[in-house]
């Protein structure tokens, strides 16, 4: 089956074999990931679209693709004569995924999905949307096991300790903070499914989800024990020892569900719907109460503490100087016209590379030059990519991940003559970094509120971007990290000091050019008056801004003098690191202008 159509006529024959009308398959896995392993990677698999948001459901005669502005021009692209349908969630006469299945299903009609990939909140959403039509759901299903014959196996990588000179909290410290605030909400367990919450958890890293360090796992803590369910001989001889100390109980991945099942009647269980399956929630007894809110450990994961913030700095210092040596390659490299977008990342990930604690990406590199950059989470592959010529811009979005940090950085560079527009739209999005980079915010502020703040310049001009402005990065774990957002992916907490929080604001013309600029920045308190605390953002990303495709005369003296303020930064923390002509080239970069 090695065409989207040869795909879905096996999924369909396995859909009228178990006499379903409509199939739902979403990207996450049973972990509610974003990124996955490839063995749910389903909804790629079944229409060809590899973005990380979307949801794919398949009727008997046709097909329908719903994602978000991220994903419109990839999401064309890939869809293209697979006879599936682009829904662009949010736009004008899109309909809901519900709309579309009343509108197209007969009554009585029968919807599936696989519950081990549809969190609770998920299907309540889901459900709602139908809600009064005289549809039945089932969710006890999995008609990829049967459909899609070649499905890699499950990964089973090694599981390691993260190096206890990088840890910013004792394993024990942690789980005692656990038990803490599952003692004021008066529950006796709680189910973790989230894999970075795990790892972090646990002061363990994994590899089966390619450029995220974690590993497949479950937590149940109560009162009395811990639980990880991992299958121990994946372990590495140290970490299982650190472990065993500890006091953590091992158990079989598979057997999460048993356990749940088992639970004491009239016990508290708190589980997270947005990240709990509805397989898991629907193996819990009725005679357990279960209490729906978050896992404490995503807060406490999210706010880095002064240890982390310290090696996070100096991680991005390293980080920050191979972009540097990227960067005087690229000025060298382009004007001969003899590079292209895959040759610029295999170049990255080798300057990356020379730093022995690099571990890899810690997502895909975007390089997309010309009207690649307008497609927002782009890929360059060898048979497609474009070559850069001495002329219009380059968008560069790429990050790290070192046992000491996770980094995430763009930069969008001039490739020789630029239009007008090309110049406006990089000032443009520019002056939107740097709108959110000097707001100061009082306490408890949501991301939500900051999102205007980076949009504001380009609102003024009637202009905008189709993704959040900023997400929450982990240390040396996820590259996106909740519960925080600057935008409204994350809308329940308050943005509190030691949050990492991204701020990227972007401008994207549809087979033109694209353009971001994105920096890592750190949540820090700023002053107290009498109207109270106020918080502000620090950078932590240090590399230089290209100044060649700016228009000064778009720019006033408060934004000239906050960038010339940023490139001295980054020239004083990076000077150290480098040396002959990379020395030198910082050194005329970030020149005051």
């Amino acid at each position: 089956m090695n065409t989207i159509m040869e795909r879905l006529v096996a999924l369909r024959t396995e859909m009228a074999r178990q006499q379903i009308d409509a199939w739902v398959i979403p990207s996450s896995d049973p972990h509610q990931s974003e990124y996955v392993a490839d063995h749910w990677t389903g909804r790629a698999w079944a229409s060809g679209f590899t973005g990380s948001a979307g949801t794919l459901i398949v009727l008997k005669d046709q097909a329908g693709l719903w994602t978000d502005g991220r994903y419109f021009i990839q999401g064309k692209q890939q869809l293209e004569g697979t006879g599936i349908e682009l829904m662009r969630e949010g736009n004008p006469g899109v309909p809901t995924m519900g709309e579309w299945l009343v509108e197209q299903l007969d009554a009585e009609s029968t919807i599936g999905f696989d519950g081990q990939t549809m969190s609770v909140a998920a299907a309540r959403r889901l459900e709602k949307s139908i809600e009064g039509a005289s549809f039945q759901i089932t969710c006890d299903k999995d008609l990829l096991a049967q459909a899609w014959t070649d499905r890699p196996a499950m990964p089973a990588e090694p599981v390691f300790s993260h190096a206890e000179r990088y840890v910013g909290k004792t394993r024990d410290d942690k789980f005692a903070a656990v038990r803490e605030a599952m003692a004021q909400k008066k529950v006796d367990h709680l189910l973790i499914s989230t894999l970075d919450d795990i790892a972090w958890l646990f002061n363990l890293r994994g590899s089966d989800v390619a450029c995220n360090p974690v590993f497949l796992a479950y937590a149940l803590f109560s009162r009395e024990k811990v639980s990880l369910y991992v299958n121990d001989s994946r372990i590495e001889a140290d970490a299982l020892a650190a472990l065993t100390a500890s006091g953590v109980e091992l158990r079989a991945y598979d057997a999460i569900a048993e356990d749940l099942a088992n639970l004491p009647a009239d016990s508290q269980l708190q589980l997270p719907p947005a990240t709990t399956s509805c397989w898991l929630k629907n193996a819990v007894p009725a005679s357990v109460n279960i209490v729906e809110a978050a896992s404490p450990s995503t807060l406490h994961k999210a706010i880095k503490n002064t240890k982390e913030i310290d090696f996070m700095r100096e991680c991005h210092r390293r980080d920050g100087a191979a972009i540097v040596r990227l960067s005087r390659w690229l000025d060298e490299i382009t004007p001969t016209g003899r590079v292209n977008e895959v040759e610029l990342d295999n170049k990255l990930q080798a300057i990356r590379s020379e730093d022995p604690l690099y571990k890899g990406p810690s997502f895909p590199t975007i390089a997309g030059y010309a009207a690649n950059g307008a497609i927002c989470h782009y890929r360059a592959e060898e048979k497609t990519c474009l070559t850069i010529k001495p002329k219009g811009l380059l968008l560069v979005d790429s990050g790290g991940q070192y046992p000491d940090g996770t980094t995430d950085i763009t930069r969008t560079f001039s490739c020789g003559e630029l239009t007008d527009e090309e110049k406006r739209d990089y000032t443009l999005v520019l002056k939107s970094h740097i709108n959110l980079a000097t707001t100061r915010f009082k306490k408890g502020t949501y991301g939500i509120q900051l999102d205007m703040m980076a949009r504001q310049p380009m609102w003024a001009l009637g202009m905008d971007y189709n993704h959040g402005t900023g997400h929450g990065v982990g240390y040396f774990l996820n590259v996106h990290e909740g519960p925080h957002s600057i935008g409204a992916k994350w809308v329940d907490t308050p943005l509190e000091p030691g949050m990492l929080v991204t701020n990227e604001p972007g401008m994207y013309r549809d087979n033109k050019h694209g353009v971001r600029i994105e920096n890592i920045m750190r949540v820090s308190e700023d002053i107290t008056t009498e109207f109270g605390e106020f918080y502000k953002l620090e950078h932590l990303t240090l590399a230089p801004i290209d100044t060649r495709p700016l228009e000064r005369s778009l720019l006033s003296e408060q934004e000239l003098q906050w960038l010339n303020s940023y490139h001295q930064d980054v020239r004083e923390a990076l000077s150290p690191l480098l040396s002959g002509d990379d020395l030198a080239w910082l050194q005329k970069v970030t020149a005051a202008i």
